[in-house]
Parts: structure tokens; sequence; C-alpha cells
């Protein structure tokens, strides 16, 4: 599929800080209209994004339909718009705890999805709390079994970087966009949106050369790499831009819908 020639997909697959969204964090009218008749002209749409379900819950999700499938915790889980589980790969209880404590023994902090509630270091749960998309939060230590798709850490450090790097049986993974501060997202090894979108076409009945990936920063590019076609934000880093077939425009100028609407003409 050329997407020069703006061929119609069979499925899309859409980050979201940065792609969905605006540096408020918040989708624009025109992009959810947009979103609204993709809907309806049957193509099979979702997020691909390092953001736990239970970030998502509340705002992101309600946009798409409900049986809707979606590829988050930066490919370790596939959720449906409602949070039914349809594929995960966990990182074992024993590790996550170990993980935890190294990573706050460091100065860091770190923050993991279980169902529709964010659990993390205590300290930043008052900042989770007040996120814009009503987030739900707790202390990891109200929990009893830590598994999880996903850890990610934030307030990073050298000293941090180096722990992760020698954390050879996981995939870490440093993200550094202009919208927040780097941080680290954690998966189980050889799990990333781009493995994970080989099982997301496989669920939807389609093909990855029919679907279309629009991302903006380093974990989209495997992404990139296995779909048909592929678009970098404006705004994006220079790496997922020449991962990307072409680059559209930025997030505050409405790039995600504008090039959406030339798409389905």
């Amino acid at each position: 599929m050329k997407i020069d020639s703006l061929v119609r997909p069979k499925g899309i697959l859409l980050d979201v800080d940065g792609t969905l969204t605006n540096k408020q964090r918040v989708v624009s009218e025109r992009t959810k209209e947009v979103l609204a008749k993709i809907s309806k002209k049957g193509i099979k749409t979702g997020v691909a994004t390092g953001r736990s379900y239970a970030s998502l819950a509340g705002y992101i999700l309600p946009l798409f339909p409900p049986e809707a499938l979606h590829i988050v915790a930066s490919g370790g889980q596939i959720v449906s718009s409602r949070g039914q589980v349809v594929w995960e790969k966990l990182i074992p209880h024993e590790k996550v705890v170990f993980l935890a404590k190294e990573i706050e023994k460091r100065g860091a902090y770190f923050i993991f999805g279980q169902k529709d509630i964010l659990y993390a270091s205590a300290s930043v749960v008052p900042n989770l709390l007040k996120h814009p998309w009503g987030i739900k939060a707790d202390s990891a230590n109200t929990l009893k079994d830590w598994s999880t798709p996903l850890i990610s850490v934030v307030s990073i450090n050298d000293g941090v970087r180096n722990f992760l790097g020698s954390q050879k049986d996981l995939n870490a993974e440093e993200i550094a966009t202009g919208y927040k501060p780097a941080y680290f997202d954690i998966t189980a090894k050889g799990v990333n949106k781009g493995t994970t979108a080989k099982i997301w076409a496989e669920k939807q009945g389609i093909l990855l050369k029919d679907t279309l990936a629009i991302g903006d920063s380093v974990n989209d590019i495997e992404l990139m790499r296995v779909v048909g076609a592929s678009a970098a934000m404006g705004h994006a880093i220079d790496e997922a831009k020449k991962a990307a077939q072409i680059t559209i425009g930025t997030s505050e100028e409405d790039g995600l819908a504008e090039y959406l609407e030339k798409l389905l003409g």
C-alpha cells in the first residue's frame, strides 16, 4: 500500500501522546469527528501506545467503538475499548517487585497498570490523580500481585539507565519527546508495538500490509517498519521521520485530522 496515493487502509493504528493528542493532552474536536467517520467506514482503528489501559479508560478509549482493539502498554497487551484483555505478555510479580525496589533505590519512580488503576511509587500518586484524564491511581504497596505488561520509570538518571541496561531479560526503552520529560518503558523481552501489531492484525482479520500507523516517537519506529503504510507527525523525532513513509502536520496544527480527512476522501 503506497501511502502517497492515499489508498484507504483496512486498519489504522494511532499513537496517543503527541499524535492523537496535542501538547495540552487534548484530542481536538476535529480529530474526534474524523475518528467517528472512520468507524462508520468500517476501518479497524485503534491506538498503539506506551500507556496502560488504566490511563486511557476515562478519556481516550471512549472515542472508539466498544469492540475496537488497542495495543497498549508498549505492546504488552491488547485490549478492547471497554478493557477486555484479548492478549498479553506479563512481567512476573517477583521481577516487578525487584525492579521497583532497585528503581527507587536509584532515586527514580515506577508506575504500572492493572485493569483500570495505575499503581506507583507512593510519592507520585498525587500527581497521577491530578491528571486531566481522570486517572485512578494508588500506591503499589496496597497490591498483592504486581505482575503487569509494562512498567514505566520516571525521574530517570544515569544510575537508572545503567541498571536497566543490565536487565537483559527485559526490553527497556528510553522515550524522549518534546511533550514530556524522558522516561523508560519496560516490557517483557521481545515485546514492542511492532511485534504485537502482528497479533492485532490477525485478531482483526486483516493484513499488516493493509495497515497504516501514525506516530512521533522512538517506540513507534518498530511499528512503522512492519506495517504497509506509515506517517510521522511534523514534530516527530528525526528517527521516526526517517522510518515513516511521509511526514504530516504537527498535532498543534491538527495534522492527524487533516491527513485522515484526505485519506477518507
